[in-house]
């Protein structure tokens, strides 16, 4: 099986060999630039149309991008050609790897659709190769298609709903909204590539502590609202564990942070 490398992400990726706490912080910082271009988009609300896990995926996938080891993995499974695609998994036996050979080729739509595009003056400093402004509509069919193949390959693995299935499900189900949202990303995202190429990256951890510090309880709290939301509509035991445990830590947050724990009752 031999993956074609076509209308490939670049060269904007460095190994940084950060820690696990490093790795952290620069996740968050791609997190809350999410969250900020959600903010931007007409039409949405952190809890309208948007969710935290689907944040949380899109964040992580913005990291990868950023390092060799994620392109030493993925290349190889990428084509442009959607048969070609079909044709590989058609071929392989492993239901995981067939998984994996969707999910790659719809994130690699998703983000060339978005991050790299020529509207980006940071994105033409890195002389990267670009998609149009708008991706093909064969190209936005495809990656929805890729999504939901995905999304049911990840729960035909462990024969249940998985939390990856649903995530993956949800980007396909409103990929124009995500795709919408990362397209304010882009900015920020080559931003904090040339952060690392400028050797400031410790320098870039300590703003972004206090940057983390500011923003906490904000997410804590937008998370909190979220998951108590759900408890209202299904009542499930799991959920209201979440809340208590988002309750203590929002009350450490914030010390004027009250919530009547009775209503969980």
């Amino acid at each position: 099986m031999n993956g074609k490398k076509e209308n490939g992400i670049g060269t904007p990726y460095l190994y940084f060999g950060l820690s696990n706490e490093d790795r952290e912080s620069a996740i968050y910082f791609l997190l809350e630039s999410i969250l900020k271009a959600k903010d931007q988009s007409r039409g949405l609300t952190r809890t309208l149309g948007f969710d935290e896990d689907v944040n949380i995926y899109l964040a992580h996938l913005l990291f990868a991008i950023s390092i060799p080891e994620y392109h030493d993995m993925a290349d190889p499974f990428l084509s442009s050609n959607s048969q070609e695609v079909f044709e590989w998994v058609r071929e392989t036996e492993d239901p995981m790897l067939r998984y994996f050979i969707f999910k790659v080729n719809a994130d690699h739509l998703l983000v060339q659709s978005t991050i790299f595009n020529p509207d980006s003056t940071l994105a033409k400093r890195f002389s990267l190769k670009h998609e149009p402004k708008e991706a093909k509509s064969e190209e936005r069919l495809a990656a929805i298609l890729y999504y939901n193949q995905a999304s049911r390959c990840h729960s035909g693995v462990y024969d249940k709903k998985t939390g990856v299935g649903e995530v993956l499900g949800k980007i396909a189900s409103q990929f124009d909204v995500y795709r919408n949202v990362l397209s304010g990303v882009k900015d920020d995202y080559f931003k904090f590539i040339e952060c690392f190429r400028e050797q400031a990256f410790q320098h870039f951890l300590v703003k972004l502590s206090g940057y983390e510090k500011e923003h906490l309880k904000d997410i804590k709290m937008e998370k909190f609202l979220e998951v108590y939301q759900r408890w209202l509509t299904t009542k499930a035991p799991e959920l209201k564990t979440c809340i208590l445990q988002l309750t203590r830590e929002l009350s450490q947050l914030d010390p004027e942070f009250r919530f009547d724990i009775t209503k969980l009752n």
